[in-house]
C-alpha cells in the first residue's frame, strides 16, 4: 500500500494525479473568489470598477424598454463615462444583464472566471519549462497570493487580460520549441486578444516574444520567416485598428495625458517606492526567488523568454512610472511573470528533493509545507475579502441623489470623481481636483491657479458637493472660500452641499 500510494499520489509524474490536483486548485481558487459575492465594488481600484459598472449599466439600459423613459435616458447617459478600452467585459456584462437583471455581482463572477481559466494557461507554460510538480506550485501561487486574490474579483479588464497573456506565453514556448504554425498562430491570437482587451499587456508579451526573437530564434532567421511575422500582425492588428478608430472617431488622444514622467528616473524614492509596492503585493521571497531562478534555467531554451519578461515589465515600470506605484493594479501583470520565473528553481529543488529524499514521510512534509503556503493566503485573502463591507453605501448616494434631484448641475469633491454619486445616486457630476490631481499637474510642470480655475469650473452649477472633508481641509483656499461666500443647502457629518446659485456675497 505504500508503494502504491508513493507511486500514484504524492507528487509522481501521472497526468491523471495532476489533472485532479489542478482541477481541485482551480475549483477552490474560484470558490474562495466567490466569498461575499454581492459586497458592492469598492474594495478594490473603486473608480476603475464603477467607471465599467456604469458603461455597463448604459449599454444594459439601451436594450431595456419597460423603465420610465426619463430613467432610461439618465442611464444611458451616465454610462457615457467616456473610453479607455475596448468595452469587452461591460459588453459581456450588460448582455448577462438582460438575462438576470442588473447585479454587480455578475462582474464578479466573470472576472474570477477569467483570472482562474488564467491559471491553466500559467500550468500548461510551466509544465513545458519545468514538470508537473513545479507547475502545480507556481500556479497554486498565482491562484492564491492575496493580492491577486482581491484584485481578480474586480469589475475590469485585468484578469481577463491576464489569463490571455497566460496562453499568449505558452503558445509563445511551444512555438519556439517546435517551430509549427499551429503555435505561432495560437500566439498571435491570445496575444491580439491580450492586446485588444487591454494595450498595457504589450509590454509583458512584446518582452517575452522578442526574448524568443533575438535570444532563440535569432534575428536574422525570423527575419525571413513568415510564421514571425504573421505573428506580429496578428499581435498589433486588433488593437491598432481599434486604436486608430478611437483616435479618430472616439477622442482617446486625452487618456495619454499626466502618463509619463521621465524625470522620476532620476529619483531615488521611486524605486524605493516601486521596491516597496512589489513587496506589499507579491512579496519579497517569491519575487527575489524568481529574479535568481532565471540564472537556473537553461541558456538557451528557457532563458531568452524569462528575461524578455522581465525587462518588458521593467520597461512597464519606468514608461508609466507615476501610476507604477500610485496604480496596484499596474502590478498585476508581474504575478504571472513571478510565477513563471521560478520555474527552473523549482525544478532544481524538486529533483534534488526527490532525489534524495526517498520514501513516504519527506514527501508528505512537503504536502503540508504546499499545502500550509496555500491556506495561510488564502486565510489572509478572505479576511480582507469578508472585513471589507460597503452595503452601506448605495443607500448613502442614493440619499445625496435624492437630495440633489438627479438632474442638477453638480461639481463634487467626492470619492471617485463622482462615480459612486452616479452609479447609486443616479446623478451626474463634475470632479473637482484632489490634492493628489494637483500634485501630478504639479510634477508635470502644469502651473494651477485654484481661484480661476474654481470660477471656470463652477461657472453654470447649482451645487457643489463635498463628501471628503480631508480633501477639502488639504486645499484650504477652497474651502474658506465655499464656506464664506456660498450657503450650506444640506449637511450632515457625512456631506455638505453648497448652493452655488445663491452666493452670499461674491468672491
Amino acid at each position: 500500500m505504500k508503494k502504491l500510494f508513493l507511486k500514484y499520489v504524492v507528487f509522481r509524474e501521472r497526468p491523471w494525479v495532476w489533472k485532479v490536483f489542478l482541477a481541485l486548485a482551480l475549483l477552490a481558487a474560484f470558490g474562495l473568489r466567490m466569498v461575499n459575492l454581492t459586497n458592492p465594488p469598492l474594495d478594490f481600484a473603486p473608480t476603475r470598477q464603477l467607471f465599467s459598472a456604469l458603461k455597463a449599466r448604459g449599454m444594459y439600459y439601451q436594450y431595456v424598454t419597460d423603465a420610465p423613459a426619463g430613467e432610461r435616458q439618465l442611464a444611458i447617459s451616465l454610462g457615457d463615462v467616456g473610453t479607455v478600452e475596448p468595452p469587452v467585459l461591460e459588453t459581456l456584462v450588460s448582455q448577462t444583464y438582460r438575462l438576470t437583471g442588473e447585479h454587480l455581482w455578475v462582474a464578479r463572477i466573470y472576472s474570477s472566471l477569467f483570472w482562474v481559466l488564467g491559471g491553466l494557461g500559467l500550468f500548461l507554460l510551466i509544465q513545458e519549462l519545468a514538470s508537473n510538480s513545479a507547475a502545480m506550485i507556481g500556479t497554486l501561487f498565482y491562484l492564491f497570493v492575496p493580492f491577486g486574490v482581491i484584485a481578480s474579483r474586480a469589475f475590469m479588464p485585468d484578469p481577463l487580460m491576464l489569463a490571455l497573456i497566460a496562453f499568449a506565453l505558452w503558445a509563445l514556448f511551444r512555438w519556439q520549441n517546435t517551430a509549427r504554425w499551429k503555435w505561432a498562430i495560437l500566439f498571435g491570437l491570445f496575444a491580439g486578444a491580450a492586446l485588444f482587451v487591454k494595450n498595457l499587456s504589450a509590454f509583458i508579451i512584446v518582452g517575452g516574444f522578442a526574448g524568443v526573437i533575438l535570444g532563440v530564434r535569432g534575428l536574422k532567421h525570423s527575419i525571413r520567416d513568415p510564421q514571425a511575422w504573421v505573428m506580429a500582425l496578428l499581435l498589433v492588428l486588433p488593437a491598432g485598428i481599434y486604436m486608430l478608430y478611437g483616435m479618430v472617431k472616439l477622442n482617446m488622444a486625452g487618456q495619454f495625458a499626466l502618463r509619463f514622467f521621465p524625470k522620476m528616473w532620476i529619483d531615488p524614492a521611486f524605486y524605493f517606492r516601486w521596491a516597496y509596492t512589489v513587496n506589499w503585493n507579491i512579496g519579497w521571497g517569491p519575487t527575489l526567488l524568481a529574479a535568481l531562478s532565471v540564472f537556473l534555467a537553461d541558456p538557451k531554451r528557457e532563458r531568452p523568454l524569462l528575461i524578455g519578461l522581465w525587462i518588458g515589465y521593467f520597461v512597464f515600470g519606468m514608461t508609466f512610472s507615476y501610476h507604477f506605484y500610485t496604480h496596484d493594479y499596474y502590478q498585476l501583470s508581474f504575478i504571472p511573470v513571478v510565477a513563471v520565473s521560478m520555474a527552473p528553481a523549482l525544478r532544481l529543488f524538486l529533483e534534488r528533493f526527490f532525489e534524495r529524499s526517498p520514501g513516504l514521510f519527506p514527501r508528505l512534509v512537503l504536502v503540508g509545507i504546499v499545502l500550509a503556503g496555500i491556506v495561510v493566503p488564502s486565510w489572509y485573502a478572505r479576511d480582507q475579502i469578508v472585513n471589507s463591507d460597503y452595503r452601506n453605501e448605495p443607500s448613502f448616494w442614493a440619499e445625496i441623489g435624492d437630495k440633489l434631484g438627479h438632474n442638477a448641475s453638480v461639481i463634487g469633491l467626492t470619492q471617485d470623481y463622482g462615480y459612486r454619486l452616479a452609479y447609486w445616486g443616479w446623478q451626474g457630476s463634475a470632479a473637482w481636483f484632489t490634492s493628489a490631481d494637483i500634485g501630478v499637474r504639479y510634477l508635470a510642470g502644469q502651473d494651477i491657479d485654484l481661484m480661476k480655475k474654481f470660477t471656470e469650473d463652477t461657472a453654470g452649477k447649482q451645487y457643489f458637493l463635498v463628501t471628503m472633508y480631508g480633501e477639502l481641509d488639504n486645499q484650504p483656499v477652497i474651502e474658506d472660500l465655499l464656506y464664506t461666500h456660498y450657503p450650506i443647502f444640506a449637511q450632515t457629518d457625512e456631506y455638505v452641499i453648497f448652493n452655488l446659485q445663491h452666493p452670499l456675497n461674491q468672491p
